[in-house]
Parts: C-alpha cells; structure tokens; sequence
C-alpha cells in the first residue's frame, strides 16, 4: 500500500473510534426515552450516516453522493463476516479466548472493512479537489 493508502488507513480507523463513541453518547442520550432496541437502531443510524460522511470527506476526500450511500453498509456487513469466520477460527482452531478472539477478529478485519467502504465511496465519484490540486475542467 502506498503512503496516500496508509493515510487513508490510519484516518478510517481514527474515524471508526470516533463513531463508535458518537454511537455510544447517541444510545446513552436516546435510552432515556426510548426502550434500548429502539435506542440502538437510532444510534447506529447516526452512526452510520457520520461514518459516511467522515470517510467521504475526510478520509477519501471525495462528495459525498447517494449511490455510494446506499452502498456504503456493505462495509460494515463485510466487517461483521470477515470479523465472524475469525473469531470463529480463533476460538475453534486455535483456542483462543473469546474475549480475546473478539478484539483481535476486529482488528484483523478492519482492512478488509476498509477496502469495501473505500469501493463504496470511490466507485465513480470524483474526488474533490485539494489546494495542491488544480480542478478538473470536464
């Protein structure tokens, strides 16, 4: 991966920390009102949607559109099989702890995660232009 890839990397995985705690404050304000199913499917909404919209903007440095929208669960879903078969392989084949297994079936997912949010987003968008970058004239 080249240095422009790890860039990305690295602001993803810093964008998946920060969702996860706008999750968490989201659920925590919302359960207050609602019953906690309710409360979850609500934050992970917000959740999802910001996660969109850091990885659009800050991440891959592209508009946001609503194709790449629509399609942008496809990384979490990649995430949760990739993660799964893991954590299974972890505990079954390599009797790991499941606690333990959990964690690191995460994080060895991630790039994978990472790659299908990147296809989401990219896939036929423009990328916006920077200050170093003169605009495109089509």
């Amino acid at each position: 991966m080249n240095a422009a890839g790890l860039r990305q990397f690295a602001v993803f995985a810093l964008v998946g920390v920060v969702n996860t705690g706008v999750y968490y404050g989201v659920y925590a304000l919302l359960l207050r009102w609602l019953p906690y199913l309710a409360a979850h499917a609500l934050a992970y909404g917000v959740g999802v949607t910001g996660s969109f919209l850091l990885n659009s903007c800050v991440t891959l440095r592209t508009r946001p559109t609503w194709r790449a929208f629509v399609r942008y669960p496809l990384s979490g879903a990649a995430g949760l099989v990739g993660s799964g078969v893991l954590l299974h392989l972890a505990v079954t084949r390599l009797g790991m702890d499941e606690h333990l297994a959990a964690i690191a079936a995460g994080v060895l997912a991630t790039p994978l995660t990472f790659l299908v949010a990147r296809w989401a987003i990219m896939s036929g968008a423009r990328r916006t232009p920077t200050v170093t970058e003169p605009a495109s004239s089509e």
